[in-house]
């Protein structure tokens, strides 16, 4: 199903007809059979929210202080990423699953 992907990697996607880095969401047992996949934008924005996680580690091409925004969650057909940035740490990854869980009220 195309370019193999992983959770906790960042990619390059079309996202309401703008080209940004995502970060990919879905778990890894499903990851290689579904046609779309669950990702949350990475913004130079950060407006120092709960639900967003600063990106300490360095990642090809995206601005340095930029953050995961986990109310800016998405499904996106695995065809609209194109090129992979890099990969996020253990400890970043699971700082974004505690402010996914936030930004869903659960």
């Amino acid at each position: 199903m195309g370019n193999p992907m992983n959770r906790g990697e960042v990619w390059w996607a079309e996202v309401r007809r703008k080209r940004r880095p995502v970060l990919i969401l879905t778990r890894p047992e499903v990851i290689d059979v579904r046609e779309s996949v669950t990702v949350a934008e990475i913004t130079s924005t950060g407006r120092g929210l709960a639900a967003e996680v600063p990106l300490p580690d360095p990642v090809a091409g995206i601005t340095a202080g930029s953050v995961v925004n986990c109310d800016g969650l998405h499904t996106l057909r695995r065809a609209s990423l194109s090129n992979r940035a890099g990969e996020l740490s253990d400890r970043t990854m699971r700082a974004v699953c505690r402010a996914v869980t936030y930004a869903l009220g659960c």
